[in-house]
């Protein structure tokens, strides 16, 4: 742009109209016309001496960029090397140093009395040699004279470097680094901003920022210490590289320099994690503080934060972690509440970067710091780096509200890739979150793992002879099916148990003790009637009031297994590329499920004075579900626009947060399609001798046995699921047409897809139908 600029005003001069430059302008065309090396040459040369800087902690890496800012300039020479003038020194353009470590402004430190450390005076006086002896470095014309002038820079630099270190120490001994000396640090080149580009601060900063930050995580990484007696380390694959380790730490030094060395790296990961520098790295999901990885793109993300004012530009490559993790979730909102992000391109790696598996995502993020984000432009899951050229027509603009509730736990940004998924998703995330509680409708409350096969398996046994209840793993259920009546691809239970009457063999008292162990109901009881008012212990309180009330404490009978009632499970095991990926059933009665299903909790605990008096403990145990909520809740997890919801989110597992999080038409009765979307669900669930009660209960319904009404019945759930989320036909069938298909399917055809867009156009308008 610079160079289209200069070609601009010399051909204003040519056309002898360049009496309408300034004065400055007409100065800087003399310059270059009486210079070597043509506007393109002075161009590079300006640019690369007066705005691009850079740092690295690898002195390799800062050598090869300032030889390649060299070479790039001496690309463009017209003349005979030995004619032009010499090239610019950039020694202090391109620093060495740790980015993560050190001071980034003097405006804002203070010392133990509050008073300035680098005062505004201090700054312009003590960094007015450094300056100096820079802009000589720069504009030596002689090797001798710059080799002079860098060495009195680096001198002064030096110098001033006293008081930022002790600023660090005091932000390693406040995160709990009592004993550390500057010696210390100073291993770790701590690069501190206003000093290495004191010319760049006094002018306020810097405007832009570019970067491709490291994917790695902080830790003790032998390629980078072997490497160090080895240049070949590095190449070696994983069993040779072990038995050159082994040689190499038989000697004593390098057994000793390993251990400083992994000493520091734990170090520095603890001042990441304990001090307070970083304050984006460990966010709160689900109510718990997140453990910080010290992944060091997000570290140096968050460095740019700071580094960055109102206006300041910004390009970055990152992993995709930072948008799709978690632990990314306080970077993601600030980027959205103190950032305009301008771009965000999505890639999956097929083809991009070959030494990278395949399976990895990055992203190319551009935003301007101050403001709030809107909405951002953004596009993902591409394969061709081309896009970043096609941004401008392929991009989707995603509003802030799409990209704040689609994950209101883990603030994850969905990866979307058209505007009608904007479209679909908008409508999607205005209905409530599974885990919100809401007044005057079922709560959900999800149990994981609530038997483990690898620690209790005493308690089951193969065989169905002797045993009185079959042991439930994932593969023993599908969609309203929890057995393989109605299909063959359904395995029969691997594991039984025995009855209560058995205790030493038995999964269900297994899991009572464990529920009686975890406390729900001795908790429940405590919060109810005021024990935290007390200095009572849980235990004390409990056993107290209930032996006044009944004559005895707390005990294991007065537990209500979850397997006494119907309840909803949902398969552990769940791809993204599966035909399904939301697999849930109303389990019978009786039944224990593996950790390969989770359920949702039949009851909520909610004693009473009134229930005190019981022996064993039952009314407090309140129903989550009435039968028809059951049902209906089954009938929209397992529906198509659900399954699209959870296939952006899922890799191999339902995780717990993703699941509650996700948002559901929390339906009950009185409210639009949930007695049709129940009653179907209910007809495709609740077959054979075990759902007997459960049919009795629901007034007599009839089961559907026959396939084709079994699909009919299915397809109509869909298409009222659509209608309950309120999409339209056209977001419907974006739906259908972009949902995964597999060969060999069980229900998934195109046939399938047809019939839901049909039933949903039945009852488009007319509401629920009999």
């Amino acid at each position: 742009m610079y160079l289209q600029c200069i070609e601009y005003f010399q051909q204003l001069e040519a056309e002898e109209k360049g009496w309408e430059l300034e004065s400055r302008t007409r100065d800087e065309l003399d310059s270059i016309n009486e210079g070597q090396g043509g506007a393109s040459l002075y161009a590079k040369r300006t640019v690369i001496l007066n705005n691009l800087y850079g740092v690295d902690i690898d002195e390799g890496a800062v050598e090869i960029c300032k030889l390649r800012l060299w070479l790039s300039m001496v690309a463009d020479i017209e003349d005979e090397p030995n004619e032009v003038e010499p090239l610019p020194n950039i020694d202090f353009n391109v620093r060495q140093g740790n980015s993560l470590i050190g001071q980034l402004d003097t405006g804002i430190e203070s010392n133990e009395d509050g008073d300035s450390d680098l005062d505004s005076w201090e700054i312009k006086t003590r960094f007015e040699d450094v300056k100096e002896a820079i802009k000589k470095h720069k504009e030596a014309e002689t090797s001798v004279g710059a080799q002079k002038w860098r060495k009195e820079a680096e001198g002064r630099i030096e110098e001033h470097r006293d008081k930022f270190d002790e600023i660090l120490q005091r932000e390693f001994q406040d995160a709990g680094f009592d004993d550390i000396t500057i010696k210390e640090i100073r291993e770790w080149s701590p690069f501190h901003w206003p000093l290495e580009f004191a010319d760049v601060f006094e002018r306020g900063g810097f405007d832009v920022f570019i970067g491709n930050p490291p994917w790695d995580m902080l830790y003790a990484n032998r390629d980078d210490f072997f490497i160090r007696y080895d240049e070949q380390f590095r190449t070696y694959p994983s069993e040779e590289k072990d038995g050159v380790m082994e040689n190499l730490l038989s000697s004593p030094e390098v057994a000793w320099a390993w251990e400083d060395y992994k000493e520091s790296m734990e170090t520095q990961a603890d001042f990441f994690t304990q001090g307070d520098v970083y304050k984006l790295q460990s966010p709160v999901v689900g109510g718990r503080t997140m453990p910080t990885k010290n992944e060091l793109s997000a570290l140096f993300l968050e460095r740019v934060f700071r580094l960055s004012r109102d206006g300041v530009k910004v390009s970055l490559l990152l992993p995709g972690t930072i948008f799709g993790g978690v632990m990314g979730k306080d970077l993601r909102m600030h980027l959205l509440d103190h950032t305009d992000v301008e771009n965000l391109i999505g890639f999956e790696n097929k083809g991009i970067f070959e030494a990278i598996d395949d399976r990895y995502r990055f992203a190319i993020l551009t935003f301007e710091y101050g403001g709030k984000t809107s909405a951002l432009r953004g596009i993902f899951n591409q394969r061709d780096m081309d896009i970043v050229y096609r941004i401008e027509n392929e991009a989707v603009n995603i509003p802030r509200d799409v990209l704040v509730s689609y994950s209101p736990e883990g603030g994850i940004f969905p990866s979307i890739t058209s505007q009608i998924e904007v479209s679909v998703l908008e409508k999607v995330v205005e209905q409530p979150s599974l885990g919100e509680d809401l007044d005057e409708t079922w709560t959900v409350d999800m149990l994981t793992k609530e038997f483990v096969e690898s620690t209790d398996k005493d308690r089951l046994q193969t065989s169905a002879e002797e045993a009185d209840y079959p042991v439930y793993g994932g593969k023993n259920i599908h969609q309203f099916q929890y057995d393989n009546t109605h299909t063959d691809a359904l395995d029969g239970p691997k594991y039984w148990s025995r009855g209560m009457y058995d205790p030493v063999n038995s999964a269900q008292y297994r899991v009572r003790e464990k529920k009686f162990n975890k406390g729900n109901l001795k908790r429940a009881i405590y919060d109810a009637f005021g024990g935290s008012k007390t200095s009572k212990s849980q235990v004390q309180f409990v056993d107290e009031l209930l032996e006044e009330h009944r004559g005895h404490g707390l005990e294991e009978e007065d537990v209500l297994l979850d397997c006494t009632e119907y309840r909803i499970g949902i398969r552990d095991v769940s791809r993204a590329r599966d035909e399904r990926t939301i697999i849930a059933t109303v389990l019978p009665k009786e039944v224990i499920c593996l950790h390969t299903i989770n359920t949702f909790k039949p009851f909520a605990i909610e004693p009473e004075e009134e229930h005190l008096t019981e022996s064993p403990l039952r009314s407090p145990y309140v129903r989550r579900f009435t039968d028809q909520e059951l049902f209906v809740a089954t009938g929209l997890l397992n529906s198509i626009v659900f399954d699209f919801l959870m296939r952006t989110k899922v890799e191999t597992h339902i995780v717990k947060r993703e699941l509650l999080e996700s948002q559901l038409p929390r339906l009950t009765d009185g409210d639009d399609w949930f007695h049709y979307i129940a009653e179907r669900a209910a007809r495709l669930n609740c077959y054979g001798e075990k759902f007997k009660e459960m049919r009795e209960r629901l007034g007599g319904i009839k089961p559907a046995v026959e396939e084709q009404e079994r699909r009919e019945l299915q397809a109509e759930i869909d298409a009222a699921a659509f209608h309950a989320y309120g999409l339209e036909r056209r977001d419907v069938k974006f739906v259908l047409d972009d949902f995964h298909r597999v060969g060999n399917s069980k229900l998934m055809d195109e046939m399938y897809f047809d019939l839901v867009l049909e039933k949903y156009d039945l009852v488009d308008g007319k509401g629920p139908l009999p």
